[in-house]
């Protein structure tokens, strides 16, 4: 398993790994993992399910991307670089194609193949980004000429209808013809999301792509059984609690829920006046700027970030779980939907991916509605902090159907990998 981004690196996506390799023992597969070293630490949680899972972790000279993409992470481990240290750095990644860890996996070839010799292994699997990981899985194909390769593609790499980051035109000519030449390689494709499948096998029709869907998925495993010492979130039970689990930033800004509540602030102010969205870390300027400009900063609070193990326990103090992305990030669907099933509360999705509405519509875990339609969602959170008021159930439909929902689990989205692996296997 070729996977640059693993525990205890928190980046977005390093779960994704970390979740398939922890199961896949279970369905008869012996799992390997080639990462990038990281000076963070695991959890005991993540220590125990880990246990004797062989992670080989390959040193980079220096590293910058220690940085969290995840709320999921214990303050104590958390960065705070100055901007101007990596300056250089920011340049460097606008300009070079694929991305920066390229090189560094180029100059750790020997080592990779003298690993890759010992293990000896009967299928493989890489995911991006980096989109350098595919880079590494093509050379390990090239050694063992007929090996069964699954290519993972979390989110599309240049079909992104958002830049995940910034690129010069360069880099993005580069990366678009290096991603044509790489796609053919592996024997397999897999996308979190079937829209994304699509998209691909639509642009690259002339190449009769091989494609399948693994979503993303919740893994209970990872948290803890309730307990005394559990996070406690600063709420006020007398007003309407939504928590975003994560933290609003450019890729998902918290100004569509901003605008639900400037609408709402029109036809209901004694209602809004008694809603709060919990977020964990802080605003952005722009979105800071946007609150205070709509007057609405009092309905916004900041929490401190959670170790992973309690996750699950800070979810269920929500009255309602917002679900929500940059509106033009349409074949995504964010990640801490899969947990928001776990904790077994009412969804509220504003994000623009139409599965997720059939997801939610499947296991009675929440609503669907479009952000552009901002006086019917107001309405809703007019009627459910009217609901709450009285004691009586939220007006969200919520049958949370638990053997649906397990179907969503990391087990079952493992037991699709394997089934795939198993399949080929020579």
């Amino acid at each position: 398993m070729v996977a640059p981004y693993f525990l205890p690196r928190r980046r977005v996506g390093a779960l994704r790994p970390f979740k398939f390799a922890i199961h896949l023992k279970e369905f008869g597969w012996e799992p390997h993992i080639l990462t990038i070293a990281s000076d963070g630490q695991l959890t005991p949680k993540e220590q125990q399910l880990l246990g004797e899972i062989n992670v080989h972790a390959l040193k980079p000279p220096f590293d910058r991307t220690g940085r969290s993409g995840s709320q999921l992470k214990k303050s104590e481990q958390d960065e705070s670089p100055s901007n101007s240290t990596f300056s250089i750095a920011d340049w460097i990644d606008k300009h070079f194609p694929v991305d920066t860890w390229w090189p560094f996996f180029g100059l750790k070839l020997p080592q990779i193949k003298e690993i890759v010799n010992r293990i000896q292994p009967d299928a493989l699997w890489s995911t991006g980004d980096p989109w350098s990981a595919h880079w590494v899985g093509k050379k390990i194909a090239e050694w063992y000429p007929g090996i069964y390769w699954v290519a993972d593609f979390r989110d599309p790499w240049t079909l992104s209808a958002t830049d995940l980051k910034e690129r010069s035109s360069f880099a993005g000519w580069m990366d678009q013809k290096i991603e044509r030449r790489w796609i053919q390689q592996p024997s397999m494709l897999s996308f979190t999301t079937e829209s994304t499948r699509e998209l691909y096998q639509q642009h690259y029709s002339d190449l009769d792509l091989p494609a399948t869907t693994i979503y993303n998925a919740f893994d209970r495993d990872l948290f803890n059984e309730p307990d005394e010492n559990a996070t406690t979130l600063d709420l006020d039970s007398k007003k309407l609690n939504l928590i975003f689990f994560g933290r609003f930033r450019r890729l998902s800004p918290a100004k569509p829920i901003i605008d639900v509540l400037a609408e709402l602030k029109k036809i209901a102010p004694v209602a809004v006046e008694k809603i709060v969205v919990h977020s964990f870390g802080p605003l952005s300027d722009s979105d800071s700027r946007y609150l205070e400009e709509k007057g609405l900063t009092a309905c916004f609070r900041t929490q401190d970030r959670v170790p992973v193990e309690q996750g699950l326990q800070v979810l269920q103090q929500a009255d309602l779980l917002l679900l929500s992305t940059s509106q033009q990030r349409t074949d995504i669907i964010p990640a801490k939907l899969w947990d928001y099933l776990a904790a077994g509360k009412p969804i509220l999705s504003i994000a623009p991916n139409p599965e997720i509405k059939k997801i939610l519509d499947e296991t009675g875990a929440g609503i669907q509605l479009s952000a552009k339609d901002l006086k019917k969602i107001a309405e809703l959170l007019r009627s459910a902090v009217q609901a709450k008021e009285k004691g009586k159930k939220l007006p969200i439909p919520f049958s949370n159907d638990q053997a649906k929902i397990d179907r969503y689990s990391a087990k079952k989205a493992t037991q699709k990998l394997a089934s795939i692996l198993e399949e080929h296997r020579g």
